[in-house]
């Protein structure tokens, strides 16, 4: 599905190679790094209300998910960015993998999100109630977006192995990967 059907997610930006050589990166070649758009704001960047994202590869949606880190989708992003450290997470390695060899091969890879609006609520205390501004629970904003992209497409994105029923070793994508035990995983070798 193309990014353009979407008509309620902001353009958060892009992604591209860092290029600069450092401890976790000494050939300079691995890390990325987001372009906000310039009409996101720092505020924005930090927000830590739930969200759901997507990653977009030259308008094509690769990824619907969701997050509630508390950097906010600055910090969503940020465990993509340098995802080929020892320790991450298949899904964050492979993620990586796939958005740096799509930057490699001249693809735009874009973000994209929608922010949990507020409701206001009334709460019990002990001896009454109060009114709070809460976010909605992103989890039902993102099984929604999953939902309505399967029913336009009839398939999944890409990268959402879970609703899919996919394994990341099925991608091809682990190649590199570094296992807990400090073994670089080969994808011949199951």
């Amino acid at each position: 599905m193309n990014i353009d059907k979407v008509t309620t997610m902001t353009r958060i930006g892009h992604f591209e190679k860092k290029n600069i050589i450092s401890k976790i990166d000494p050939e300079g070649t691995k890390s990325l790094k987001l372009v906000p758009d310039l009409n996101i704001t720092k505020e924005q960047l930090k927000d830590v209300r739930g969200r759901v994202y997507t990653i977009v590869v030259d308008g094509e949606i690769k990824k619907i998910g969701g997050s509630q880190d508390k950097g906010g989708i600055q910090g969503t992003i940020g465990w993509y960015l340098n995802g080929f450290n020892k320790g991450n997470s298949e899904r964050t390695y492979c993620t990586w993998n796939f958005l740096h060899r799509a930057i490699t091969a001249g693809k735009k890879v874009e973000i994209y999100a929608l922010w949990s609006p507020m409701v206001s609520i009334k709460i019990p205390t002990m001896t009454s109630s109060i009114i709070k501004e809460i976010p909605v629970d992103y989890h039902s904003i993102e099984s929604a977006f999953a939902k309505e992209y399967y029913d336009i497409e009839q398939s999944h994105p890409e990268l959402n192995m879970q609703e899919s029923g996919s394994k990341w070793f099925d991608t091809g994508l682990l190649d590199g990967y570094i296992n807990k035990d400090g073994t670089i995983y080969d994808n011949y070798i199951k």
